[in-house]
C-alpha cells in the first residue's frame, strides 16, 4: 500500500484525519441528496459502501505507517516514549525486517496487529492498548471490509456473523453491506453504522498517537 514514507507521526495522523473528514463530508452531502430524492436507494447504498471501503483502506495505510515509524522509535504526539526491538536503518528497512519472507503484511486484522505489536514493540506500546480497547468493533468492521473486497462464500459467513450480532438473530433477508452501513447504530442512537466507523477511526487514531 503506497503511502508517503514520513519521518514523524504527526503528518501521518494529520493526513489521515483530513481524509476521514473529507469522506464524512462527502457522505453527508450524499445523504442530503438522497433525502431530497436526488439519489436512488441503490445509488446511496453503493456510495456508502464505497466510502466505507475507501476509509478502511486509508486506515490500513495509516496503521502501517505509524507502526513502522514506532519500530524506528519515532515518538508519539501524546504518549510515553516508544521502545522498539528492531534496529531498523530506515522506514523501508523496518518494513522489510517485519515482512521477512512473507509475501505481504496484513494490516486489516486487529488480532494480527496486536500480535505484531507485542513482538516488535516493548509492551506493545503504543499500539496494543488502543487495539485491545476497540477490538470488537475493529473485528466487525474488518469482516465488513473483507466481504466488500472479496464477496466470497467465506466472507459471507463472517459478514452474517456481524449482522447476527446487530439484530440478535439472522434476519430472513440479509442486508447488503451498503444497507447495513445505513442502519441505525446500536452504540449511538444518533448515528448510523457508517458514522460509527468514522467515530472509531477518529478515536483510535488519536489513541494510537
Amino acid at each position: 500500500m503506497a503511502v508517503a514514507n514520513r519521518i514523524k507521526v504527526s503528518p501521518a495522523y494529520n493526513s489521515f484525519i483530513k481524509e476521514i473528514n473529507r469522506l464524512e463530508s462527502f457522505d453527508l452531502s450524499n445523504q442530503k441528496k438522497y433525502a431530497n430524492k436526488e439519489l436512488t436507494k441503490a445509488q446511496i447504498e453503493l456510495l456508502v459502501e464505497s466510502i466505507f471501503f475507501a476509509g478502511f483502506r486509508r486506515y490500513e495505510g495509516f496503521i502501517r505507517e505509524i507502526f513502522l515509524l514506532y519500530c524506528m522509535e519515532k515518538q508519539p504526539l501524546r504518549k510515553p516514549k516508544v521502545k522498539s526491538f528492531l534496529k531498523a536503518k530506515s522506514f523501508h528497512h523496518s518494513e522489510q525486517l517485519i515482512k521477512s519472507s512473507m509475501p505481504f503484511l496484513d494490516w486489516t486484522s486487529p488480532d494480527t496487529v496486536i500480535e505484531r505489536a507485542e513482538l516488535y514493540l516493548d509492551n506493545g506500546h503504543p499500539i496494543k492498548l488502543p487495539y485491545t480497547t476497540n477490538l470488537q468493533p475493529l473485528r466487525e468492521f474488518k469482516k465488513l471490509r473483507n466481504h466488500i473486497a472479496h464477496n466470497s462464500a467465506e466472507s459471507q459467513i463472517e459478514y452474517e456473523k456481524v449482522v447476527r450480532i446487530y439484530f440478535g438473530v439472522v434476519p430472513l433477508k440479509i442486508p447488503n453491506t451498503g444497507q447495513y452501513l445505513m442502519l441505525s447504530s446500536r452504540r449511538n442512537p444518533a448515528n448510523y453504522n457508517l458514522m460509527d466507523f468514522f467515530d472509531l477511526m477518529k478515536s483510535i487514531s488519536l489513541q494510537l498517537t
